[in-house]
């Protein structure tokens, strides 16, 4: 295929006919596109990918029908890429696998996918391609070709989905303002954000440029503390004294407290109960409804809160400076001091239960409890390095990490060093299982096991500064909070296993979509196609990804992009991984993120998604 080719692999089934054929006889494929010209017009005719009655399973009935794959070519104007392609017309470009031995075929057109099909052209048995030159502009088509076509030729059971859509949600960071929401339907009017309805590759962003000084959420304050409950549900805290939340996995933040003191750490037990610790007043802080209210629930002054764990909604822990642990049995309404054998500073505090937890501290320091802090003992080490965090997955398996790139590992009985991946400084570690997590720190260092420590390997996160802390959902979820710098972000994410890791951002436009799928019709290929440029390039450490949704923006997966160009550039992404069932294509959102702050505008020629 050409440049600017979707190509398309079809199967269709259709009803036996009276006389029996070859399998040569009979081939058949549907294609839902939407006939474009200059800038992708016909953004409002999508198709629908829908079970019809004779075929409701989406099956192949093998005596009847031949496999063919049927691709197209979508113009959008007459600048490379897409040289021959006429504004005028929609020039539906068809091609499809030889068939061998067929004395002719045709090729049908239909406005619907259920027909009425009319011939278009006939067309000699070895041919494979066929251009409709007189396809009406802004307008879609569905497409069968037949070999030795009969009189009658019956509709298809299956049609394949190939959608082009304005986006229906996002952000237009009009003058800089930290970005404008935007609602669809759009239209030329009204909005900075509109539908593809005019010539020449028009800007989604039509006033000013993308790139304002809020276009990166929390852009030069230090995550201190990282807190994930789900795939989607994340809290950070930072060196400032902010409290921000992010309910699509990371990629997008709002601040929901400032109480003006550094917050230091944060942990939440549901996607409603919470609590950070920080400042310079023993300062605890809760909420009771995912953020959206925060209240103060202790402050007193001396000391300084480290880090903060609850066991279930009703008992948790804060530790800190000069080794002070205080612990609450109702939710942090009240709190009370317990004595924890040590005057050293207490980092990190990791609880299995109401009554068991660890908390590690400076100079190797790390004490128990198995009475729910009624007392505490020191258990013994062998370092002398300080240690910043600590995480437990049971009552005998524990991971601490700390200075020098330490990392101890507990059986149940004591304590033993494993090796690191380097041996920069560790500030956080976070295990999913006993068998998988990560450890952050000095120098963009992150860690991944999964084997329990036994091996660490590095990976890669294209980052330099200080990582502060990890917090980790299943074997491909993590969100590890940054020491900002050189370009560097707050916040990063990965959602598979850290292969890449994305910077957040509240630039996107998305895209919904709102198929008709045949219930447990199978699905074989999902991949999109972008065509897009950008009006200026983007800084070195801009990045620029596509967001899939299967449940309508429930959860995401990131998929990496190259960043634009000045000049348009195609980029198909197979998202097979995410849109795999009938149910994923019924909830199939999109999101085109760029992290990049610096101004400039995107300009689609083509954002095409199809589905087999």
């Amino acid at each position: 295929m050409s440049p600017g080719t979707a190509s398309v692999g079809l199967r269709m089934s259709v009803r036996v006919l009276q006389w029996r054929l070859r399998r040569w006889q009979v081939m058949g494929a549907c294609l839902a596109m939407g006939v474009v010209g200059l800038g992708l017009v016909g953004w409002g005719a999508v198709g629908a990918w829908q079970g019809y009655t004779d075929n409701p399973s989406n099956a192949v009935a093998s005596e009847s029908v031949t496999p063919v794959p049927l691709g197209s070519v979508h113009c959008s104007g007459g600048t490379a890429p897409y040289s021959g392609c006429s504004d005028s017309s929609g020039n539906a470009i068809l091609s499809w696998a030889a068939v061998g031995g067929s004395p002719g075929l045709t090729v049908f057109r239909a406005a619907s996918p259920g027909g009425p099909y009319s011939a278009l052209t006939s067309l000699a048995g070895s041919a494979t391609g066929y251009t409709d030159a007189g396809a009406a502009y802004n307008a879609q088509y569905y497409y069968q070709v037949a070999s030795e076509a009969q009189a009658g030729w019956p509709q298809g059971a299956d049609i394949d989905m190939a959608l082009s859509l304005p986006p229906t949600g996002g952000t237009d960071n009009t003058a800089g303002t930290g970005g404008t929401a935007l609602t669809g339907p759009y239209t030329q009017t009204g909005t900075n954000l509109y539908a593809m309805a005019t010539a020449g590759g028009t800007s989604y962003t039509t006033t000013t440029a993308w790139g304002g000084a809020n276009a990166n959420p929390l852009a030069g304050d230090q995550v201190n503390g990282v807190d994930c409950v789900s795939t989607t549900q994340c809290w950070v805290v930072t060196q400032d004294g902010a409290i921000w939340a992010s309910s699509d996995g990371g990629y997008t933040w709002t601040q929901q407290y400032s109480p003006g003191q550094q917050l230091n750490g944060i942990d939440c037990v549901n996607a409603s109960d919470c609590w950070a610790v920080g400042g310079n007043k023993e300062n605890i802080y809760g909420t009771t409804n995912g953020g959206a209210t925060w209240g103060q629930l202790h402050s007193h002054p001396g000391a300084t809160f480290q880090e903060v764990d609850f066991a279930n909604a009703s008992v948790g822990w804060v530790v800190g400076s000069g080794g002070i642990v205080w612990t609450s049995i109702d939710g942090g309404a009240d709190w009370s001091a317990q004595t924890s054998n040590t005057t050293q500073q207490l980092n990190g505090i990791s609880c299995v239960s109401a009554t068991q937890c660890w908390a590690v501290g400076n100079g190797g320091t790390i004490i128990v409890t198995a009475s729910g802090g009624t007392t505490w003992s020191i258990q013994s080490s062998a370092t002398g390095n300080n240690l910043n965090d600590i995480s437990c997955v049971s009552p005998t398996q524990c991971w601490a990490v700390g200075g020098n790139g330490t990392i101890l590992v507990f059986n149940g009985t004591g304590w033993s060093a494993q090796t690191s991946c380097n041996g920069q400084t560790l500030n956080g570690v976070d295990m999913v299982s006993a068998t998988t997590g990560w450890a952050v720190g000095v120098g963009g260092t992150v860690c991944a096991t999964t084997n329990g420590g036994a091996t660490w390997a590095a990976q890669g996160s294209g980052i330099n500064q200080p990582i502060n802390s990890v917090s980790a959902v299943g074997s491909t979820f993590a969100v590890m909070g940054l020491t900002p710098g050189g370009g560097t972000p707050s916040i990063v994410v990965t959602t598979n296993g850290g292969a890449n890791w994305f910077q957040p951002s509240s630039q996107y436009l998305q895209w919904t979509f709102n198929p008709q799928v045949a219930p447990g019709a199978p699905v074989t290929s999902a991949v999109v196609t972008l065509v897009d440029r950008a009006t200026q390039a983007l800084s070195s450490t801009a990045e620029t990804y596509l967001m899939v949704s299967a449940n309508a923006g429930g959860s995401w997966t990131a998929f990496p992009l190259a960043n634009p160009t000045t000049a348009l550039v195609v980029q198909t992404v197979n998202v097979a991984a995410v849109i795999g069932t009938a149910a994923a294509v019924s909830g199939l959102e999109l999101r085109y993120v760029i992290s990049d702050a610096s101004g400039f505008q995107s300009v689609f020629d083509l954002v095409h998604v199809d589905i087999n």
